[in-house]
């Protein structure tokens, strides 16, 4: 998981990147930094996902005329207000680790993705980087 912390640009989105067979890390930068050179700091994160039976069906649902297949790649857009909210209910169920600032990272990470990656939130799906890079600037041209 790769973050670009600058958030001054209300379009943002998280990219995830459906590999045929898992990337080396070469790879990997290779089409992250692609991607994030390119798109400047309207891309929060890009992740590697290998995505299940479930996730391709609900992908074939949301872009019933797209093939899904492998490789390929999703836009997603990132809303940090839920993922503040989904934190803050994470902590308030574990509010005794934190307190005691104990909270391990990995339930950071889980709710991180469950937010960034939620169906819901999917607004394009290719099998070319290239398009990936071209929605996103076409859609901040008003920022």
């Amino acid at each position: 998981m790769l973050f670009n912390k600058n958030k001054t640009k209300e379009n943002r989105y998280c990219i995830a990147i459906f590999p045929e067979k898992e990337m080396s890390e070469e790879e990997y930068d290779d089409q992250s930094n692609k991607i994030l050179d390119a798109a400047e700091e309207n891309v929060v994160v890009v992740t590697e996902i290998e995505p299940q039976k479930e996730m391709i069906e609900e992908l074939q649902n949301k872009f019933p005329e797209a093939k899904i297949e492998v490789p390929s790649y999703a836009v997603y857009k990132f809303d940090s207000e839920k993922l503040d909210e989904e934190t803050k209910k994470m902590e308030k169920r574990h509010k005794w680790k934190k307190f005691f600032n104990n909270i391990h990272p990995d339930e950071y990470l889980v709710i991180e993705h469950k937010v960034m990656y939620d169906i819901e939130q999917i607004v394009f799906y290719t099998k070319d980087i290239n398009k990936v890079i071209s929605y996103i600037h076409e859609n901040n041209k008003t920022d």
